[in-house]
Parts: structure tokens; sequence; C-alpha cells
């Protein structure tokens, strides 16, 4: 697949930038997967909100998500500024994430009160929902438009993943060696005693995440970002808010990527939701430490696996690549939840790290492909309500998933947590963290063997690509 020399190809952006660029993903990582890890076990062992609570927190959220993602996007793609369309959110968005992961941590549970717990555990999601909405939703837009070219995104995307892995340390790792008992009870006691220091280190915790995301989004913005005048020029020919929506959900492309796309985040959050309980009590790994290396473990391999992947889209699309991430994910995450000792809990992960590298790989390079189609079809770039769109879907998957461990945490009598559940629970446990995702799982290869962008129309895209971006840059300079 031969393409003409991209824009900013013929720019030579260069490798400090792309550097530069790169390390938004340890910032956007640390703050997502810290509040992944350990969002539901900290309010769910440590402050005591029972899961039906957490549940219906999750479920207003989603309330929110539904008008506070779709409209970040659309004034994203119309703000006129003199640094851009995307720059003042990611400027304006880093020290309130900051503040945010602290304030994750810092409920007023000596109030002893579930209910003042339950309004503070909502507002916290709203206030996380929309910092970092903010700042991901248009890091990930100017990537698309920084780099056009499926060359130069390989090239830096390569780059990301390699900070993808730093922050997947500070996520998972870097928390279990702060946190002693990461579900806040003393080991080998009889009644279960509650550690008092617990809480403090899960604040520690936070504040650790908020100085990375400050300082990873500093060097960013700093040195990173610099928006393509000519596309930046789109702001002044968007469309209406009613008109965004509308074409958005039209396109053909996007309705079948949103069920893969779906599918993989589903998986995606629910090993690091129930992580810490799952490994306790169904892995019995009593050692923190292994339990943040055990997750760890599949995010790394799934960065490490991004060259197959690509040599996987480079000889036959990202369509392939999804197709076969998707097939090969299958399998191991079913034998990863029934696994009989932690030596094959560590030797399945590395298959499930696999699989999970093309699910990522897919969802990264088709919704950029969709962005481009769009670009096309309208004469406009909208990335932003693009993103939005795919940023709700992020947090519809969690809705999903707390709705689905209501129902088995309830009906295994786990209503609040208990240090000591029985055979029905660790059940339960095995059939969320695998046959679940499973069924996820196989619907989602179902929508991407139906996604339309492949062979012919893809090249056809790329070449009127190339020429829409031509014609534009001679109309602004």
């Amino acid at each position: 697949m031969t393409e003409k020399p991209s824009l900013e190809e013929s720019q030579k952006i260069s490798l400090k930038k792309k550097i530069a660029f790169a390390f938004g993903e340890v910032g956007d990582n640390t703050a997502m997967q810290t509040f992944s890890f350990l969002i539901f076990t900290f309010y769910f062992a440590i402050v005591g909100l029972p899961v039906l609570w957490i549940a219906a927190g999750f479920i207003l959220w989603s309330v929110w998500n539904s008008i506070n993602d779709p409209l970040i996007g659309y004034l994203s793609d119309r703000t006129k500024s003199r640094w851009g369309r995307r720059i003042p959110w990611m400027v304006g968005a880093t020290i309130p994430l900051a503040i945010v992961m602290i304030l994750l941590f810092t409920p007023p549970i000596d109030l002893d009160s579930s209910s003042i717990n339950f309004i503070y555990f909502f507002v916290i999601l709203v206030l996380f929902d929309t910092t970092y909405t903010a700042f991901n939703l248009n890091y990930n837009a100017i990537f698309s438009e920084m780099y056009v070219s499926m060359k130069a995104r390989s090239s830096v995307g390569k780059i990301r993943i390699s900070f993808v892995m730093l922050a997947l340390i500070f996520a998972f790792l870097l928390p279990t060696l702060i946190i002693n008992n990461i579900l806040g009870v003393i080991p080998d006691t009889d009644p279960p005693i509650s550690d008092p220091n617990t809480l403090g280190q899960y604040q520690l915790t936070g504040i650790i995440a908020a100085v990375i995301i400050v300082v990873s989004y500093f060097i960013i913005l700093k040195w990173g970002v610099k928006e393509p005048k000519h596309i930046s020029k789109d702001a002044e020919t968007a469309m209406s808010f009613t008109n965004t929506i509308k074409y958005t959900f039209k396109n053909k492309s996007f309705q079948w990527f949103l069920i893969p796309a779906l599918g993989t985040w589903i998986v995606i959050n629910i090993l690091p939701t129930l992580a810490p309980l799952f490994m306790t009590h169904a892995l019995e790994i009593e050692d923190t430490e292994l339990i943040g290396l055990l997750l760890a473990l599949q995010f790394i391999v799934a960065a490490l696996s991004t060259p197959l992947w690509e040599k996987i889209r480079i000889m036959k699309g990202a369509r392939a690549a999804g197709l076969i991430g998707i097939l090969v994910w299958i399998f191991p995450i079913i034998i990863f939840a029934f696994s009989s000792s932690i030596e094959m809990a560590f030797i399945v992960q590395i298959f499930n790290g696999i699989g999970l590298g093309g699910g990522l790989y897919f969802y990264d390079q088709c919704i950029a492909e969709i962005i481009d189609e769009d670009e096309i079809t309208h004469g406009t770039r909208r990335s932003g309500i693009y993103y939005a769109v795919l940023n709700f879907l992020i947090r519809i998957s969690a809705i999903i998933n707390f709705f689905i461990i209501a129902i088995v945490f309830t009906t295994t009598d786990w209503y609040t947590y208990s240090p000591n559940p029985d055979v029905n629970t660790i059940l339960g446990l095995q059939i969320l963290m695998g046959v679940y995702p499973a069924i996820v799982l196989v619907i989602s290869w179902i929508g991407m063997y139906f996604y339309p962008i492949k062979g012919e129309k893809l090249i056809e895209n790329r070449k009127k690509l190339t020429e829409l971006h031509e014609k534009k840059q001679k109309m602004h300079k």
C-alpha cells in the first residue's frame, strides 16, 4: 500500500517533539488506570459502601457522561484561539485533574455515614470524568491531526507504547509498593482487623499520581504539541451540535466499530476493577506486590506485542488485526479466571496480553480511519466529537461492568465486603473474570467482521485524504 508523502512528513516533525508528545501517555494512563485499579476496591472494601450503592453511583455517572462527553467534544471542535482547538482544553484540564486524583481517596469516612460517602463518591466520579475527558479527548484528537499517514501514526505509536509501559508501572506496581493491605485488612487475624494505615497509603498514592500527571502533561504541552493551522481552521466550518451528533451516528463505519470498541473496553476494565478481590480470594495471593505485577504483566505484554499487530495491519489492514486479536484473546481469558495456581496465572497472562495488544491496536487504528473518512465526506475534521463518543463508550463499559458485578455480588451474598468469601462468591468472581468477558469478546468479533473500511476502500480513502489536506494547506497559507 503506497502513500504520497504526508504533510507532517514534509514538515519533518522532530524526534524530540514525538518523544515529548508521547509523555502524554504517562499522565493519561496513570490517571485512568489508577482510577480503574483502585476506585472500586477503595469504596467497597475501605470506605464500606454497599455494592448496589456503588453501582447506582456509576449509573448516575453515565447520565452525566451522556451530556458531558459529547458537549466537550463538540465545543473542542469549535474552539477558536491563537493556540488552536485542542491545546487550551489540555492546559485547562491539567491542574484540576491532578487535584481530583488526590480527592479520589479523601472521602469523609470519619462521619460514618453511607449517604454522605455516596454523595462524595458520585461527585468525585463527575469531577474525574470531566477533567480527564477534557485532556484525554483533545490529546487523542490532536494526535490524529498532527500525524495523518499510517506510517507516521505507527512511528509515533511505537514511542507512545513505551511510555504506556512506564505509566502502567506507576498505575499498577507503585500502589502495591505503597499500600501494604490493599483490602484494608491485616492478614492472619481472626476475626479480621482493619489496618489503620491503609487510608493514608491510598491518599499518598493519589498524591504521587497527581505529581506524575502534572510533570508529564507539562512536558507534552511545552515541547510536544503543535496544531496544524490548516486543520485548526476547521473550527470555522464546524457543524451545529444537532448535526454533529446526527452525522456522527449516521456513519456506518462508526456504527459497526462501536460494537468491538465497547466490548474491548468492557473486558479491559473488568480486570483492574476486580483484580484485588479476585487475586486475593480466588487465586489466594497474599503478597500485594504480586497482585500489581500480575495485573501489569498483561498490559506490558500488550504493549510489547505492538510490532506484531503492526505487521498484521500492514499486510492485512486494521480490521484483520482486530479480528485476529479478539480471537486470540477469548481463550486465555477464560483459562486465567479458573487458574489453579499463581504460576499458571502468570503464564496465561502473557497470552492474555497478546490478545489485549491486538484489541488496543485495532481500536486506535480504526478510529483514526473513521475520522479520516468523515473528513473526506464533510470537509471538516471532527476528531473531538468522535473521541468524545468513545470516551462516553468507555464510561458505558464501566456501567455495564458494575451492573453485572452488582448482580453477581448480591446473588452470592456479597452485598457488603467480607474478607472471608465462601465458594459461591469465588465462583462468581471467576465468572466475572472469565466467562462474562469471553461472551463479550465473541460479540465484539462479530461487530469487527462487518467493519467496512478495508482493502480498496481504505486505499481510496488515503488518496482522497492526502488531496484534501493539500487543498486545505494551500487555502490557509
